[in-house]
């Protein structure tokens, strides 16, 4: 019996020893026992003189907006990991949150005889507008070896951090285009020589390379392409891409560019320029690759697209031109075309049996006398000194009374005799004047038209 009651105490000794044991191995209890530590900072960080971190005294250490803050998560344990420590998602207000590494930092540290192992992140926050940031407690998932075979797992949280940022420079708005980083560089490539001569058609590509470190892609500007009734402009598929290395983190972005010549003449395209806030100098720096120059010449092609629309008018109006002048020459040539026009062409072509015959025609048209000359007229006689009028009579007022009805023909009949007589007599010095000639002959018809 005695045996017994010994077995059944010492049970339950073993049972509340088991049970303390259970209840000792806790992240909470490693926390409270010094067994696992964690610890967040920001960098550039401030330290106590010890070293040890100021806890929730970031607040006074200033950055700018899109400049990178780092934030380093440290976990560390005398014992080991049973497996990787997990950092759970969080935000910030007004920041972008990067977790750009994939894995922790696995390191042994030996501190006053004791070996820590320790995992430590490194997590990026790119903070986007001025004023104060919190960073909030993070909770972080951890499993510790407690024991051979045996392990604690459970979440603990990070203190608390804040930071402030604000805008170093006042030129640095939403409108212009700037980077803050500490390193950063701007470049172009042209794939044709600026100031070179090109053809419509002809493709100018323009490749821009924006690189820094400590920055992320999502931080670097964009350019647009230039838009013209010059060019036609089309942006390439943008190649970017954010590495790490020891020396940090690096974002780098292309931007291309592709211009189709349309017309002729001077193409300009313009320089492009970012600011950038250097944060080791803490100075503003201007950054600017230039534009180019060209001179574009039409192609055959290109010139007929270009000035269809002339081109189809003059070869419409010159067509109608042609036709006209075909049509007229025929009438012309069957003497249909009117008295003045046909005695117009005539002169011009110093055709003066052809001039006579219009002056004689208009002459009966206005007049109905088929004789030029009179008998016994004056101009008659001018005309012809070889005519011997037959029958004359004196011009006495009884005359008159009698060829009233036909005065005005026999006046033109007059300036016919008289062209008669220069046509027949002075030829040749006429025709050594031809325009004086010509614009005389169009004074005459302009007489006989006005009688």
């Amino acid at each position: 019996m005695m045996r017994f009651i010994y077995t059944v105490i010492c049970c339950l000794v073993l049972q509340l020893g088991m049970v303390h044991v259970v209840q000792a191995m806790t992240v909470q209890d490693l926390l409270q026992q010094n067994k696992l530590q964690i610890k967040a900072w920001i960098e550039p960080s401030s330290e106590n003189l010890d070293g040890t971190l100021k806890s929730l005294d970031i607040i006074g250490s200033e950055f700018a907006p899109r400049q990178q803050v780092d934030l380093y998560i440290q976990v560390k344990t005398d014992r080991w990991f049973a497996a990787g420590t997990y950092i759970s998602p969080f935000s910030v207000d007004n920041s972008l949150v990067l977790q750009r590494n994939k894995l922790a930092n696995n390191y042994a540290q030996r501190e006053k005889g004791i070996t820590w192992s320790i995992q430590e992140w490194q997590l990026t926050l790119y903070p986007q507008l001025s004023g104060e940031y919190i960073v909030p407690a993070i909770p972080v998932s951890v499993s510790i070896a407690s024991a051979p075979g045996e392990k604690v797992t459970g979440h603990i949280l990070t203190t608390p951090l804040s930071f402030n940022v604000a805008l170093p420079d006042a030129r640095l708005s939403e409108d212009v285009n700037w980077v803050a980083a500490p390193e950063l560089t701007f470049s172009q490539e042209w794939n044709i020589e600026v100031n070179s001569e090109l053809k419509v058609g002809d493709a100018i590509t323009r490749t821009v390379t924006i690189a820094g470190r400590d920055t992320s892609i999502m931080l670097l500007p964009d350019f647009t392409p230039f838009q013209s009734d010059r060019v036609q402009s089309y942006r390439d598929k943008d190649n970017a891409q954010d590495s790490q290395n020891r020396d940090g983190f690096y974002a780098s972005k292309t931007i291309i560019h592709t211009y189709i010549i349309q017309k002729n003449g001077q193409l300009d395209l313009p320089a492009l320029s970012l600011l950038w806030w250097n944060t080791e100098t803490q100075t503003l720096q201007p950054l600017t690759v230039s534009g180019g120059q060209w001179s574009v010449q039409h192609t055959p092609a290109s010139f007929v697209r270009a000035y269809r629309i002339w081109i189809l008018s003059c070869l419409i109006i010159g067509g109608l031109v042609i036709y006209t002048a075909y049509r007229l020459w025929q009438q012309y040539q069957h003497a249909k075309l009117p008295y003045w026009l046909m005695f117009i062409v005539n002169v011009y072509r110093q055709q003066w049996p052809l001039c006579t015959r219009d002056l004689y025609n208009q002459h009966y048209k206005y007049s109905g006398n088929t004789q030029l000359r009179q008998p016994g007229s004056r101009g008659s006689y001018r005309a012809d000194p070889a005519f011997k009028p037959q029958g004359s009579q004196p011009n006495s007022g009884s005359s008159e009374g009698n060829c009233k009805g036909h005065h005005e023909g026999d006046s033109t009949g007059q300036l016919i005799a008289a062209w008669s007589e220069w046509q027949y007599g002075a030829r040749s010095r006429w025709q050594s004047h031809s325009i004086k000639q010509q614009r005389l002959f169009l004074a005459l018809w302009l007489a006989i038209r006005k009688k």
